[in-house]
């Protein structure tokens, strides 16, 4: 009996130091295969895949997407067509409405600039800056809260009501299908805009209720009033004033506003066929029907790009400020505007910046990835644009499509996880 037991232990500890080095060992290759990550080979394999799959899908009918890692681009390429009829391929220079991503390339950008010029503070108030805004309900409003979606501002105001009379024809003071004195600014080629109609839409601003200030709900309202703010402190207008501190120096020449002045309609990609009062498929002109109707130049949405000219920006945002050995900010202020603004509080946002998610969803997932860091940040737009900062995986992306064509009711870039799994695939790429 003792000799078994002798046997069993001698066999037992024999088998263990057989089965220990190669149990490590395969633990050890598993951990470098995944610090190893995506090869360029695999890199380009999964997103050419995706791509293929979210066209074929009708997520968008083309695309450009950039990725960078570590100091230099892993992947540049421009997908699909302009429309689903396939007669225009789409090319890296053509250009895309990037809706809200205005809001931090343009708008914040420019905010934060004046910040450091004349040295403003988070929590002052907004009103003392517009003094539209004094003796209103919005009087109190902070930067801090309203950057932050904090504010209690409602999320957006449509604008057909105020265009059509009970008849359906035009209201005088909104659009005329004659360009004149009283109708300067195009809004298509057959529309034009009465002079006044911006002051009608800061005035309905102005008006509307603030409700649960404290409490995060994505409002876009505030940043109609950036080119006014920008335009107090520099006497520049918003175009202007980015152009100066940014795009030019930065040789951004494919980073505009009102593109049709500077490029053919081929260059630029087709967004929406417009039902509501443009009634026409809107190419050129700036999708969203409020940035529209304040002439095109406007902090809500307005900006068009392509991704080599809005990866600049990004790695600049990367580089704490600084881009090709020159610094456009300062690292302190990168950091105030890109971190979270209220950290105590289910409020993800940054100032101006999203985040990421501070919990996962119940089914698990986390926007905008689950690989993401706490410390990235980004915007998306409503036209089918993303962009996305990673500065602890020392990574950004780029995606720029038209999902909204022919219509808004396309949903499958989301409903696909289209920009979750690029930037899975960003952060993974080696």
């Amino acid at each position: 009996k003792n000799n078994t037991l002798v046997f069993i232990g001698f066999y037992f500890t024999l088998m263990m130091r057989m089965l220990i080095p190669w149990f490590l060992f395969t633990v050890n290759l598993s951990v470098a295969q995944t610090i190893a990550g995506l090869t360029a080979e695999e890199l380009e394999f999964k997103v050419d895949s995706l791509i293929a799959d979210g066209i074929s899908q009708h997520a968008f009918p083309g695309a450009q997407v950039l990725m960078y890692k570590d100091g230099k681009v892993r992947l540049h390429k421009a997908y699909g067509h302009h429309t689903y009829n396939k007669a225009i391929e789409v090319n890296k220079d053509n250009l895309y409405d990037l809706a809200s991503v205005t809001k931090i390339l343009g708008s914040t950008l420019a905010f934060m600039k004046l910040y450091e010029m004349y040295t403003l503070a988070i929590d002052q108030k907004i009103s003392a800056f517009i003094p539209t805004l004094k003796g209103t309900n919005k009087k109190e409003t902070t930067f801090r809260e309203i950057f932050s979606h904090n504010a209690g501002w409602l999320p957006y105001l449509t604008h057909q009501n105020t265009i059509y009379n009970k008849k359906g024809a035009f209201r005088w003071h909104s659009l005329s299908e004659r360009q004149s004195k009283r109708y300067p600014t195009p809004l298509t080629d057959q529309l034009f805009i009465h002079k006044n109609y911006s002051k009608k839409i800061i005035r309905r601003i102005k008006r509307t209720p603030v409700e649960n200030v404290g409490e995060y709900l994505y409002s876009g309202m505030w940043y109609f009033f950036i080119p006014q703010f920008v335009k107090e402190l520099s006497g520049m207008s918003l175009d202007k004033f980015l152009d100066k501190y940014f795009y030019k120096p930065m040789e951004l020449k494919r980073m505009t506003f009102l593109p049709l002045k500077n490029y053919g309609q081929k260059e630029i990609i087709p967004t929406e066929i417009d039902s509501l009062f443009r009634k026409e498929l809107v190419h050129g002109r700036v999708h969203d029907e409020a940035a529209a109707l304040m002439g095109g130049v406007c902090g809500n949405a307005g900006l068009f790009a392509n991704a080599s000219n809005v990866a600049p920006l990004l790695e600049m945002l990367l580089n704490k400020g600084n881009y090709n050995g020159t610094n456009y900010l300062k690292p302190e202020t990168i950091a105030l505007f890109t971190g979270l603004a209220y950290p105590e509080t289910e409020n993800r946002r940054g100032l101006g910046f999203d985040k990421p998610e501070l919990e996962p969803s119940e089914d698990g997932s986390r926007y905008p990835s689950k690989k993401c860091s706490p410390s990235s940040f980004g915007h998306a737009g409503y036209t089918g644009t993303f962009v996305w900062v990673d500065p602890e995986h020392n990574c950004f992306l780029v995606l720029l499509s038209n999902r909204v064509y022919p219509s808004r009711t396309h949903r499958n870039l989301y409903e696909l996880g289209i920009r979750g799994k690029l930037l899975d695939y960003v952060i993974q790429s080696n």
